[in-house]
């Protein structure tokens, strides 16, 4: 028999970015996706079958699980289905994503039907947004900076006590409290944030501290936020740093020292420019101004300590990187953070992050918000 090969995916669209991107179809069930020549196809259980006849991709056939399985069978399982799958498209192997799930690929090998992990991205067109891709990822980067603008304000509107916190409405302001309401707020806007990052004083030194106890006047306040959309599944993310009150010296000058090295980066992206290019630019800049790279006596990572930026479409990391890593050219279409930060446990950390899309001569900026620290 001649040899063919199919695609194949089994997973839940609501967390497989790749599922939700070849079928356009979201569910939290699993779902199996198949592409057999030029046939492509989702299959799904009764109870999701007629939202995807009307929601689903027009590029796939949408099928109901006991179309593939033996009415006499009591078999109802993801293998018995998939063996008739195989036998009615005539595949004599699966290609399938580095994460699909193990124990249905050695049941399947166990029936005789080859399974092959394919490295790297199963659809590596993904990286280069079409233009509604980008129109779903600047609308959820529109409310992140609503989101921004109120946590902001929130900030500013604050009132300081005599140890030094933040009150609002007779209550210390802690930064649970203000997570808890931009989340909220995203909510009500149709988008679902979690693990929204707002860290105070030697909590924003760990760049994924989510930040913990009373917001304190005087300390830089990062404030990272990545909402997805409920409706398209798309990611805004954004990040800003803020201060009550007047900075410390050394806040202030790392604060402009990371703002200059994200305009610097910005200002190089472009169709064809390396992407570790732009990250060692930004790195070298904030070398120069006096923020070295390495660890305290303690052994703690200091100054810039992970990469400038990553792709973001209908997962909140994925490529390309804008890394030292990735010496790959950027691609028009691709949409990429600009989030460079500097770090240390005396003083605590910075990071200003905003999201671009390439251009065949430069970068769109999705973001229109200043970037200030001080908030009186």
């Amino acid at each position: 028999m001649k040899n063919r090969s199919g695609r194949l995916i089994a997973a839940s669209p609501s967390v497989c970015a790749d599922l939700l991107y070849a079928g356009g179809f979201n569910a939290p069930d699993g779902v199996l996706y198949f592409e057999a020549g030029r046939e492509k196809g989702l299959i799904l259980s009764p109870l999701e079958y007629g939202r995807a006849k009307s929601e689903a991709s027009k590029k796939v056939r949408v099928f109901s699980r006991e179309e593939f399985l033996d009415a006499d069978s009591p078999d109802r399982s993801d293998l018995a289905l998939l063996v008739n799958l195989t036998e009615r498209t005539g595949i004599s192997c699966w290609n399938v994503p580095s994460d699909f799930p193990l124990a249905l690929a050695d049941s399947l090998r166990a029936r005789g039907i080859p399974v092959k992990a394919l490295p790297g991205a199963f659809f590596p067109k993904r990286e280069v947004k079409t233009a509604s891709e980008i129109a779903n990822i600047a609308e959820a980067e529109r409310v992140t900076e609503e989101a921004m603008c109120y946590a902001r304000d929130r900030i500013r509107e604050a009132k300081v006590n005599a140890k030094g916190f933040l009150r609002h409405g007779g209550r210390i302001f802690t930064c649970e409290m203000l997570r808890s309401e931009i989340e909220g707020l995203l909510k009500e806007r149709g988008y679902t944030a979690s693990q929204t990052i707002t860290a105070c004083g030697w909590n924003a030194s760990q760049p994924h501290n989510l930040g913990w106890g009373p917001i304190a006047a005087g300390k830089p306040i990062v404030v990272d936020i990545f909402p997805r959309s409920d409706s398209t599944g798309y990611w805004g993310d954004m990040t800003r740093t803020f201060c009550k009150g007047f900075a410390e010296p050394v806040v202030r000058k790392a604060f402009l020292s990371v703002r200059k090295a994200g305009e610097i980066a910005r200002k190089m992206i472009r169709a064809g420019v390396c992407a570790a290019e732009v990250h060692l630019a930004a790195a070298e800049s904030m070398a120069a101004d006096g923020f070295q790279t390495g660890h305290t006596a303690d052994g703690i990572p200091c100054g810039f300590i992970h990469g400038l930026g990553h792709g973001v479409g209908l997962e909140i990391h994925e490529g390309p990187r804008v890394s030292p890593l990735n010496r790959k050219p950027l691609r028009k279409g691709n949409v990429v953070s600009v989030e460079p930060g500097l770090y240390h446990p005396a003083w605590g950390g910075i990071r200003l992050e905003d999201l671009v899309v390439v251009t065949q001569d430069g970068c769109r900026n999705f973001n229109t918000m200043e970037k200030e620290l001080e908030l009186e």
